[in-house]
This record gives C-alpha cells, sequence and structure tokens, in this order.
C-alpha cells in the first residue's frame, strides 16, 4: 500500500480535508503538530484530522501516546484508527471498473503475445506497459505541488 512514499496519505488528506499529513521522510516535531493542532482548536474548530502514513517516523501510535503525555489540553479528544485492508478500498465507481476492464484486457492481450514481465498502468489516458525492472524496488518521489497543497489547505 506504498509504505514508503506516502502517496495514499497524502491524497487522503488533501480530499478528506485533514489538518496535517504526516510523511514518510519528511521531518516532524510532534509539538509543531501539536500547535498547529491548538491553533485549529483557537480558530473554533471543535475536531482535527490528522492523517498519518504508514511508514512515517512518527507513527501514528507514537504520535498518540506523544501526544497524551505532553498535550492533554489540545481541546480535542484524542481517537486513534488504523485503517486496515478492508477500510482503504472502498466501493468502486465507473471509473474503477472501467480501469479494471482495460487493465484486465490489456494484460491478457500480453500474455496472449508472449509479453511478460511489465506492469501496465494508465499513462497519460492510454493503457501502457512499464518493464518491471524499470519500477521493482524503486520509490518514486512525492509530487511537491501536492506536498504544498495539503499544507495550504490545512491552514
Amino acid at each position: 500500500m506504498g509504505r514508503e512514499c506516502g502517496y495514499l496519505a497524502l491524497i487522503a488528506g488533501i480530499t478528506g480535508g485533514a489538518e496535517a499529513v504526516v510523511l514518510p521522510g519528511r521531518p516532524l516535531d510532534p509539538d509543531e503538530l501539536a500547535t498547529r493542532l491548538y491553533d485549529c482548536y483557537e480558530r473554533g474548530k471543535r475536531h482535527a484530522l490528522v492523517v498519518v502514513a504508514e511508514g512515517a517516523d512518527w507513527n501514528a501510535g507514537r504520535l498518540a501516546s506523544h501526544f497524551k503525555e505532553h498535550h492533554t489540553r489540545l481541546g480535542f479528544d484524542l481517537r486513534l484508527t488504523i485503517l486496515g485492508h478492508v477500510q482503504r478500498g472502498g466501493s468502486p465507481d465507473s471509473f474503477d471498473r472501467l480501469l479494471a476492464s482495460r487493465l484486465g484486457a490489456a494484460a491478457i492481450e500480453r500474455l496472449a503475445t508472449g509479453q511478460d514481465g511489465v506492469v501496465l498502468g494508465l499513462l497519460e489516458g492510454r493503457i501502457a506497459a512499464t518493464p518491471l525492472s524499470d519500477v521493482a524496488g524503486k520509490v518514486q518521489p512525492l509530487d511537491a505541488e501536492l506536498i504544498e497543497l495539503a499544507e495550504v489547505l490545512a491552514k
């Protein structure tokens, strides 16, 4: 599920209106995060959402423990939810169903012609095959514009 990159957490944070997104490989001072949440409370918000990626150095459990120990005046009841595989999914929409059909058909076509060792995906609106050796074991950096968008929307 992208443990090392944080893409899913970043997108969930943006689309879910999170006050903060905690990502792998990005420094986090939990006290600064607490200050951001205090500020939300002072502005009248009665809830705050923090999305924490699986591979973040300060994972959700560590953050919850830190807040319970050092930030008892947060203003919010602290609730920790760790999503399981079923919760991560959701119901497919028409785009998801169409994409699955297109990828399935392309996979059958590739196998029928003897082509293997590729990963199929959507690239510029078309189904494209990329050699597995080009992507296996590599982490694509997050789009800096999306990270900035998450930070701007959280204010």
